[in-house]
């Protein structure tokens, strides 16, 4: 493939997928242009991984990596992961992008964007648990996340598909 193609079909996943309504009401004006910037520019190919510690590795350093170029008020770690979430899920279903980076690989791995609708779905599911009530993204911890992906992690066994795909079911609330 093209690298000029790549590039255009992976700054275009980005555009797509950190829509105004992903920010809304977490960072300020200028957050999704500058998370749009650093997604597209994303080196995919680091994402593709042969073990599962190596890939949670990279998606930690990436997170991190995110949060730092959002702008001031917007440096949240809860929503840099959502939105590197949401953009590896859409670069997943881009049959361009998935192949080239070999993205079903890790598949299995990928986690799915947290967000209320998600957070509220999944701390329904595990009622009778330790599963805390979901608050906001910016209240979002690398520990609490882990809790929720874990949650999530089981949830998507029970429906037989990876965690992943589960933002298709929870997303407003459409069970």
């Amino acid at each position: 493939m093209d690298t000029r193609f790549a590039a255009a079909m992976q700054r275009r996943t980005a555009t797509v997928a950190v829509s105004a309504s992903a920010v809304r009401g977490i960072g300020p004006k200028g957050t999704a242009a500058a998370a749009r910037v650093y997604l597209a520019n994303l080196n995919l190919d680091s994402i593709s991984q042969p073990t599962e510690r190596r890939f949670r590795t990279v998606l930690d350093r990436e997170t991190r990596e995110l949060k730092d170029h959002l702008p001031r008020g917007g440096r949240h770690w809860g929503l840099a992961r959502k939105l590197l979430n949401i953009f590896l899920r859409d670069a997943l279903y881009n049959q361009y992008l998935s192949k080239l980076y070999r993205l079903k690989s890790v598949e299995p791995w990928l986690e799915v964007p947290l967000d209320s609708h998600v957070g509220k779905a999944l701390h329904s599911e595990f009622l009778d648990s330790r599963l805390p009530a979901w608050k906001t993204i910016k209240a979002l911890t690398p520990e609490l996340s882990a809790t929720f992906q874990s949650a999530a992690r089981v949830t998507a066994r029970r429906r037989g598909v990876a965690a992943v795909h589960l933002d298709l079911y929870f997303w407003r609330g459409q069970g």
